[in-house]
């Protein structure tokens, strides 16, 4: 059981986007899927393992997003969804292929951007992680274009990824 288990979808949702991501290393992102591409508000959602993440993803965001009396195939989706999603703990497979795969099912109705570990933000090569940080070294008018964060700008990088994107 986590700690959001049970709790009504507002409240677990405010319970993982709250979460340090130094204590709860495995994020995943999303966005409105409002046009243009990329553009609608997003969130970083923080989880103490890549099995968490899979619960949530199955547990809760299916209800968060939709409504399932107005999606006859809302049981399928989230089926389908298990099956991405859990692939990841379960078996070993990339995250980011998990997030491939639920584009294929959600299409327009969720835009899942990155799942992966607070370090691929902080220094890592990812897309995604690097993206965000350049963001942050931008926000901080550092003219060293890309560098990893060090450990005494880790705090300032908490606070950016909570407020990302304003």
């Amino acid at each position: 059981m986590h700690d959001w288990t049970g709790l009504r979808r507002g409240r677990a949702l405010a319970i993982v986007t709250a979460r340090d991501p130094r204590d709860f290393p495995v994020g995943l992102f999303s966005r409105d899927p409002v046009p243009p591409p990329n553009e609608g508000a997003g969130t970083f959602l923080w989880f103490a393992d890549h099995a968490e993440a899979a619960d949530f993803m199955v547990e809760i965001v299916p209800v968060l997003l939709l409504d399932p009396a107005s999606w006859p195939d809302f049981d399928d989706l989230v089926e389908a969804t298990r099956k991405a999603v859990r692939r990841v703990p379960d078996d070993g497979a990339d995250p980011m292929s998990a997030i491939a795969a639920l584009g294929g099912h959600w299409g327009d109705r969720a835009d899942f951007v990155w799942w992966g570990e607070f370090p691929e933000i902080a220094s890592g090569d990812s897309g995604f992680g690097r993206l965000i940080r350049l963001r942050y070294l931008e926000y901080l008018d550092d003219p060293a274009a890309d560098r990893p964060i060090g450990d005494d700008e880790t705090d300032g990088l908490v606070g950016f990824v909570r407020a990302y994107p304003y």
